[in-house]
């Protein structure tokens, strides 16, 4: 039968994403009601994808010689496509259940040439439900970093735009209007066909039901020509923006964060790291706000406070704080009351001065112990184990080398030891903890019974490939998923949302920005 949808998978290295996205997708093809077929655009992959790809016989392989960036692949995808339609899912996406109905049926409106999905983190916050232009031309990520329950987020409509991570067209359409504009790298590219798009009179559908689950930002260099690409973009389209409708969300400027009383190390070192990351998006960081600075700093007259693991209560801002979920949580004090998942971080410099890293020695037999309780020790691992202190994960002493860390619970509150060790890229055997599989995912990490530590554990020991292979995955999983950046981002979005409410309806301020 001819498939209904031909999806795009533009792929630059990290095949282990690739592999995830396609296992994905070949469980739709077993149970989903959409016929498609998959077509993988390698653009110059150097990480053995080009050999890896066999396992999936299904798939349609284009392998370029360069790198021609996700514009290049997609078109050149397009141009093999069978279907009607076109899905663009990037290699660090992959459909959340039936992701592809909602998003074929929504074409059976003839105005339709572009239809986009939600997209969501890892720990299912919403990462984009469609585009919106803020009042001083900027876009934005709807609902960015809000929970996935809220109305804008579940309801489908036209929109502005939506993201190139999971973008279907029209496939005729696409073609016929020169596909994605390849003067763009990696960025601008989706809003801009978008435009185009709008421009001849088509409509643009954010699909609420079509959900998908999405890494962002995984490949290489993603953000190497931001600035450019946007200089272009608004050089090209800035006039053009006066007719379009603005969206207003809140601001924030100076964050006020006080340390607390006899603060673990731990904890107090994930506070510092949230704080340089905040300070580097250009929000001063104080322990409170100084009225006399609202004078002459306009950032302290949008100022917000951020509440670290204490019991005071300050608004407008949020609170971080324990509860009975599997991580800490981020509520909002203020405007609106909302509740998500806490984003642990660290940094590559938390990283290089951590005491426990992944021995090189195959003769090796050190196991790791993170967050262990007392009772562990009644399990024989039969190897030498150590158990990873505050002092360990924060350089002091002399560096331990181990073959891998068995994660038993949070090293601490704000889960700063455990994603600490992952992006160290030491091997992770993890006990099935709630707030361990919120940070380790399945296919990075082995998940065993505490009966079962032994069998894990050795085959680490007796196989350095397997070392090397899973501590790669692993600390690739965590540098992209644990970031400094995303998770002061979602702060400052938290914040947002804190001091004004929910995103409405706005008049333009300034156009273009540039």
């Amino acid at each position: 039968m001819t498939a209904q949808l031909s999806i795009v998978v533009p792929v630059y290295d990290n095949w282990w994403l690739t592999a995830r996205c396609l296992s994905e997708l070949d469980q739709l093809h077993r149970s989903g009601s959409v016929l498609f077929e998959t077509i993988v655009v390698d653009n110059a992959s150097t990480d053995g994808t080009r050999e890896a790809i066999a396992a999936f016989p299904w798939v349609r392989y284009l392998r370029h010689e360069t790198n021609r960036n996700f514009a290049g692949a997609c078109n050149a995808g397009a141009r093999m496509a069978e279907a009607p339609l076109v899905l663009f899912l990037n290699n660090d996406a992959y459909p959340l259940g039936d992701a592809l109905t909602p998003l074929v049926a929504a074409f059976d409106r003839p105005e339709l040439a572009v239809a986009g999905g939600a997209l969501f983190f890892e720990d299912g916050v919403t990462q984009a439900a469609g585009f919106v232009l803020l009042r001083n031309a900027h876009w934005h990520y709807s609902y960015r970093n809000l929970p996935s329950s809220l109305d804008g987020v579940t309801t489908s409509r036209d929109a502005l735009g939506v993201s190139g991570a999971a973008m279907a067209v029209r496939t005729d359409w696409f073609l016929e209007d020169g596909g994605f504009d390849e003067s763009f790298v990696n960025g601008f590219e989706d809003v801009d066909l978008c435009l185009r798009a709008r421009e001849r009179g088509a409509a643009i559908a954010y699909v609420a039901e079509a959900r998908f689950a999405h890494y962002e930002g995984a490949s290489a260099g993603r953000f190497d020509r931001e600035r450019e690409n946007e200089e272009r973009f608004y050089r090209r389209w800035g006039s053009r923006l006066a007719p379009l409708p603005r969206t207003l969300r809140g601001e924030v400027g100076a964050i006020a964060m006080r340390e607390n009383a006899h603060e673990e190390p731990l904890l107090a070192a994930a506070r510092a790291e949230l704080a340089a990351a905040l300070r580097a998006f250009g929000h001063p960081v104080v322990r409170a706000p100084l009225r006399r600075r609202r004078w002459f700093d306009r950032r302290f007259r949008q100022a917000a406070s951020i509440e670290w693991f204490s019991r005071e209560v300050s608004q407008p801002g949020i609170t971080i704080e324990r509860g009975a979920k599997a991580l800490p949580s981020i509520r909002t004090l203020g405007a609106i009351d909302i509740e998500i998942p806490w984003l642990p971080c660290a940094s590559a410099d938390s990283v290089a001065a951590c005491g426990i890293s992944r021995s090189d020695d195959p003769s090796c037999t050190t196991i790791g112990l993170a967050g262990a309780p007392e009772d562990l020790r009644a399990v024989d691992l039969g190897l030498p184990v150590v158990r990873i202190t505050p002092e360990m994960l924060l350089g002091g002493g002399e560096r331990v080398p181990v073959t891998c860390v068995v994660h038993c619970a949070l090293t601490d509150d704000a889960a700063f030891g455990n994603v600490l060790l992952g992006q160290a890229g030491i091997p992770a055997v993890v006990l099935p903890h709630d707030g361990l599989r919120a940070i380790f995912a399945a296919d990075v990490a082995i998940f065993a019974q505490q009966s079962e530590l032994p069998e894990a554990t050795a085959r680490f020991v007796n196989d350095a490939a397997a070392r090397d292979s899973y501590g790669d995955l692993v600390a690739a999983d965590s540098r992209r998923r644990f970031s400094p950046r995303r998770s002061a981002i979602r702060v400052v979005d938290l914040l947002c949302a804190a001091r004004f409410g929910l995103e409405r309806p706005a008049t333009a301020r300034s156009n273009p920005p540039l």
